[in-house]
């Protein structure tokens, strides 16, 4: 099912982690494709200078600086790659989640992954707005790594939450193809109580992979959701799959 990965790539630990993660669920002979956005309007802000020369000339030397970033960034998450074949980096100029989305819209990719860690517009790739966004806008499903609480991780143990919807059997079917392919061992709990993401969190403390299904809802119907809650709150990596097909 992950044959096409989008990662996002900001220079951090974090990042780092998520590279490696989606190396491990990339489907034998898979695309992974790494992503450093860099975002200009971090270079073009309100300053007080003494000419609009030196301005501009301000912003050109920030731009430059983030584009160095971006590109030593990518080189790090290329060595951190030790399975995939058909690697790609890419530098994406503009926010980052529309570059990841964009991104895996050209690659018809099946999975973005991205980090944990909060690190604001500049470094970009974090948990917070951009994981929100990309659950409201991927095209596909959407991977957040955490790191494991010892040694390297691999999904050994996979939590999947189940509803008896279209897009939580998508998730148990994805989840199948995880157990299959890499040995896991697969549990399901279905979601029955009024708090379902409290529970789904609870229930995943042991586990390495938490793995719910992402309803096709748009705009605010979305805001609040169970698998949106569960992303920010769960203690290990989470994988929330789209059911829908990749546009």
């Amino acid at each position: 099912m992950f044959e096409r990965i989008v990662c996002g790539v900001d220079g951090s630990a974090e990042s780092l982690e998520a590279v490696r993660q989606a190396d491990v669920l990339l489907e034998q002979a898979g695309r992974l494709v790494l992503v450093g956005a860099v975002d200009l309007t971090d270079a073009i802000h309100f300053q007080i200078a003494p000419t609009a020369l030196h301005a501009a000339r301000h912003a050109l030397e920030k731009a430059d600086e983030l584009d160095r970033r971006a590109q030593e960034a990518l080189e790090r998450a290329r060595g951190a790659v030790t399975h995939a074949v058909d690697v790609a980096t890419t530098e994406a100029a503009g926010a980052p989640a529309r570059c990841l989305v964009e991104t895996a819209r050209a690659e018809r990719a099946t999975l973005i992954a991205v980090g944990t860690h909060g690190l604001g517009r500049v470094r970009g790739v974090a948990l917070g707005s951009v994981t929100t966004r990309l659950l409201h806008r991927a095209p596909c499903s959407v991977h957040v790594a955490r790191r494991a609480s010892e040694g390297d991780w691999a999904p050994r143990r996979i939590l999947v939450g189940v509803d008896g919807s279209p897009a939580a059997e998508a998730a148990l079917a994805a989840a199948r193809g995880l157990e299959a392919r890499l040995d896991a061992t697969v549990e399901t709990l279905t979601i029955e109580h009024r708090r379902p993401a409290h529970d789904l969190a609870a229930a995943a403390q042991e586990v390495d992979l938490l793995m719910v299904g992402r309803r096709g809802l748009h705009g605010a119907h979305l805001l609040g959701s169970v698998s949106e809650r569960v992303a920010h709150e769960a203690p290990c990596s989470v994988l929330v799959v789209g059911h829908e097909e990749p546009h």
